[in-house]
């Protein structure tokens, strides 16, 4: 039996459309901390230089996975990486200029629960945007700089030991790597953002905050913790954490291979105001 005050995706999805707004601000959180991770060019580089391997733990829900845990400045920070105006913190009229378009398709094509917002690349970013871009290139090269090190050191004492010998891996060989940044068709390349879709904090309904500007979605949160499908589009101000690299098997071209695929979260989702587009048909 359905709650009183439940709402179908269809009025989530009508509701959304028409609360498009904002009003005062969360850039104090946003910016406090930015100041640590990457306001300029120096704090950046001793943020990427600090990176490691907390640790690698199977993932709780998959026995046969594993993640490496992702933390900087001895163990005790999240990377953290956002677009920033140059020199200069953020303000909520900053954040239209800070912000891409990005699309949500809740289910694929085999009915699959995604969590991933996803932003084409084109040669149209603002040189702020650009910057961002320059720099999950660079948080790329560094998780697979930190991989092939790992797996050059690594012993019987890693929970992948067995895996990566069973697979023949090497330092150079038998494994691939999926980055922030990846490729699709035709060389298009995506900047790939998720969020999480189970709670940790009891009242909320997805583990990761959704605003406009400092307005809580509930409706969209709602909407995102669902099993139903729903196409979400809109631009976003790309505020990201690193937390994790996913470790599987996999066949790639009939030879048996160890995958690697750098996650990066949302901090917050936090739209824009008026540029939220929800629908539940498929297009």
């Amino acid at each position: 039996m359905q709650k009183k005050n439940f709402k179908s995706s269809e009025q989530l999805v009508k509701s959304i459309n028409f609360s498009n707004k904002s009003s005062t601000s969360r850039m104090d959180y946003y910016n406090r901390i930015l100041s640590s991770s990457c306001s300029t060019d120096m704090i950046f580089q001793r943020m990427i230089s600090t990176i490691n391997f907390k640790e690698v733990v199977p993932l709780p829900k998959n026995n046969s996975m594993f993640r490496f845990v992702i933390k900087c400045f001895n163990n005790t920070n999240n990377v953290i990486l956002g677009p920033l105006k140059i020199s200069s913190g953020i303000t909520l009229m900053d954040l239209p200029s800070l912000s891409i378009p990005m699309s949500h398709y809740h289910l694929n094509k085999n009915n699959f629960v995604q969590d991933n917002f996803i932003h084409r690349i084109s040669e149209n970013e603002t040189e702020p945007m650009k910057k961002f871009i320059e720099r999950l290139r660079f948080i790329d090269s560094c998780m697979q700089m930190l991989i092939s090190d790992y797996i050059r050191h690594i012993d019987e004492s890693s929970p992948i030991y067995y895996m990566l010998k069973k697979n023949n891996v090497t330092f150079n060989k038998n494994w691939i790597f999926t980055g922030i940044i990846n490729k699709g068709n035709n060389n298009t390349e995506y900047i790939n953002i998720r969020y999480f879709k189970d709670s940790f904090k009891g009242k909320k309904k997805i583990g990761t905050n959704v605003y406009c500007g400092d307005d809580y979605l509930d409706e969209m949160a709602d909407l995102l913790s669902r099993d139903t499908f729903c196409y979400i589009n809109g631009n976003i101000y790309p505020l990201i954490k690193v937390n994790y690299i996913i470790i599987n098997e996999r066949i790639v071209n009939n030879i048996p291979m160890v995958n690697f695929t750098c996650k990066a979260y949302f901090v917050d989702i936090n739209f824009i105001p008026n540029s939220i587009h929800c629908s539940t048909k498929r297009l």
